[in-house]
């Protein structure tokens, strides 16, 4: 008697089970292996979460449909995190393994470095939620997880410098409560890189420019936006415009420098 198979529900089955195989309990990075050698340097009022990393394999992939509800297959992922050491003049650093090892041979795709304010009272009383800002290293050809479909590219070694403002929002309709935000010159600020071991990064914090967003009182009311200088915008954006930001910032150094 012979038994009737199908063979995508079969070779389903076998991927199955070969992502299983591969999976977590496999990454076992070489002791000897080469890194990813990253440091920043934070003012004293944020704080760093450990570094996110995202391997990639070839080996063990991942099935996809189309719409049309064709199969295809990406590379598998695996996430993993790495507590980062803090050293002298508020510096953090971590070296991240570049091979994931184990049977699927896992290969580091992307790293992410997020901030945090550390104490939120010092913006405004009862703030509810904190969210912080993130900065992704892409080292490989995939897109990294979260992305906006831009890249900063750079070669070899980088060391690069961010300025995030502090933004604070209030809802008093819908959501009500208050909400703090680091605001950086992209939404998601991402850089690709090429040929480089080594990744610093100085993250300025610009905390006497604070940005004030205050949504309806009431049914029919103005939303505001209030800039460090003053300006008022009606109705308009719930994030600052960062270039607009850096002119404040610039011309108020620049009126210091004439005193």
């Amino acid at each position: 008697m012979k038994f009737l198979y199908n063979k995508g529900a079969l070779s389903s089955l076998l991927a199955v089970f070969f992502i299983q195989g591969c999976a977590s309990g496999s990454f076992s990075p070489p002791i000897n292996g080469e890194h990813i050698h990253f440091t920043a340097t934070l003012p004293d009022e944020l704080d760093a979460l450990p570094i996110s990393a995202m391997y990639r394999s070839k080996i063990c992939r991942k099935e996809r449909r189309t719409a049309n509800m064709k199969s295809y297959s990406v590379p598998g992922f695996y996430h993993t995190t790495y507590p980062l050491s803090i050293g002298h003049s508020n510096q953090v650093e971590i070296n991240v393994p570049k091979e994931g090892g184990g049977k699927c041979d896992w290969k580091l795709s992307n790293i992410t470095f997020e901030v945090k304010l550390k104490d939120t009272s010092t913006i405004a009383p009862l703030i509810e939620k904190n969210f912080g800002f993130d900065t992704t290293f892409v080292i490989d050809g995939n897109a990294p997880q979260v992305f906006d479909g831009g890249y900063i590219k750079k070669t070899g070694d980088l060391n690069e410098e961010i300025t995030l403002f502090p933004l604070l929002s209030e809802s008093f309709l819908v959501g009500r409560g208050k909400s703090f935000n680091l605001v950086g010159k992209y939404d998601v600020m991402t850089y690709k890189m090429v040929n480089g071991r080594k990744i610093h990064l100085s993250v300025l914090y610009e905390k006497n420019f604070l940005t004030h967003w205050q949504g309806r009182k009431y049914k029919g009311a103005d939303t505001s936006l209030t800039y460090p200088d003053g300006t008022i915008i009606y109705n308009g954006d719930v994030i600052p415009d960062f270039d607009k930001l850096m002119r404040i910032l610039e011309s108020r150094n620049s009126k210091q420098t004439k005193m």
